[in-house]
């Protein structure tokens, strides 16, 4: 990978860690004060049953943000260090197109497959 290519990547980085910092404050913030984001005041057993509803889709969905964070805060350290856009099980380059689509990848196109395969629940690679 040549320095433009590897400066590109660092940008899409750190776009992109900005992004999920953003949204993770704004996605505690709305479960720290749920009335404030605008959920209304439970009053029966359906209202209470889909606030549960609603709250358990927002922590879900900033527990997949957090993950995320993390997989990018990574990708910026192996930069730093220089162990950047290889794979971790075969450490050959992962190519550069695959590292446009998702700069914060550690494995190559094979070893992501196969980590996918053995981790059919989903979750972050290395976790």
């Amino acid at each position: 990978m040549n320095e433009q290519q590897r400066n590109e990547l660092a940008t899409l980085l750190e776009q992109r860690r900005s992004e999920l910092e953003r949204a993770t404050e704004g996605l505690r913030a709305g479960l720290a004060t749920p009335a404030e984001a605008g959920w209304p005041e439970v009053r029966d057993s359906v209202e209470d049953g889909d606030a549960r509803m609603m709250a358990t889709l927002d922590v879900t969905h900033l527990r997949r943000q957090e993950d995320e964070l993390r997989e990018v805060i990574q990708a910026q350290e192996r930069m730093r260090t220089g162990e950047y856009g290889r794979c971790e099980t075969c450490d050959e380059p992962i190519p550069f197109g695959r590292l446009q689509v998702r700069p914060e990848a550690r494995f190559c196109i094979r070893h992501e497959e196969a980590w996918e395969e053995a981790h059919p629940g989903g979750g972050v690679p290395g976790a």
